[in-house]
């Protein structure tokens, strides 16, 4: 389980279930949503980035035989570029399980792209609430475990960890892909997750 969560889960807001307990999914750290404060008090940076629609996606690392969930995390700031060899480019928190396992160089890490079914998969991985198990199923890779109820992957390697502001800068090589049948997407706008299409 993730000690932190990133900007998609932050932005959700919604740290525990009202009784003070934390949510039991892949994350605890909360940064609250941007338009729970009055008009005056909002940082107009987080609103305009909340106006971006964002990917949906879960990074995973690790080996599944180490607890009841991969460490992951839900991430949504998101760039691949193609290329010989294609590359992606994510930001994560910090003080998350997930950043601590990819903070070498050679570190791999599967990354999963989310469409419109696996909006639990989402919330649990960002900290808001936990999804069932049979949702986590996953097998071992040489890059880390993959999610069997998802199907688009992006098998990567660390190639540089940098601060990025209040994140980290994770940029990899990507050695691998794996394609699912298309359908509707996932996105991060607003604060919330939306089906597209």
């Amino acid at each position: 389980m993730s000690r932190a969560s990133n900007e998609v889960a932050g932005e959700e807001g919604g740290g525990n279930d009202g009784r003070g307990n934390q949510p039991q999914g892949g994350a605890s750290l909360r940064y609250g949503n941007p338009w729970d404060d009055s008009s005056s008090a909002r940082d107009p940076l987080r609103r305009l980035r909340g106006h971006l629609v964002l990917p949906v996606t879960i990074w995973l690392a690790g080996n599944v035989d180490e607890g009841p969930s991969p460490t992951g995390l839900t991430v949504s700031s998101v760039l691949i570029s193609q290329g010989e060899p294609p590359f992606l480019a994510g930001l994560v928190t910090p003080t998350s399980d997930l950043a601590d396992m990819l903070g070498h160089s050679s570190d791999r890490f599967v990354v999963h792209l989310l469409n419109a079914g696996h909006r639990r998969l989402a919330q649990h991985f960002a900290g808001d609430l936990a999804a069932p198990s049979e949702l986590l199923v996953a097998s071992n890779s040489l890059h880390g475990p993959l999610l069997a109820a998802v199907g688009d992957r992006l098998l990567c390697r660390t190639i540089s960890v940098k601060p990025f502001g209040w994140s980290l800068l994770i940029e990899a090589e990507i050695e691998g892909a794996q394609v699912a049948e298309p359908g509707k997407g996932l996105a991060f706008y607003h604060g919330a997750f939306h089906v597209l299409g």
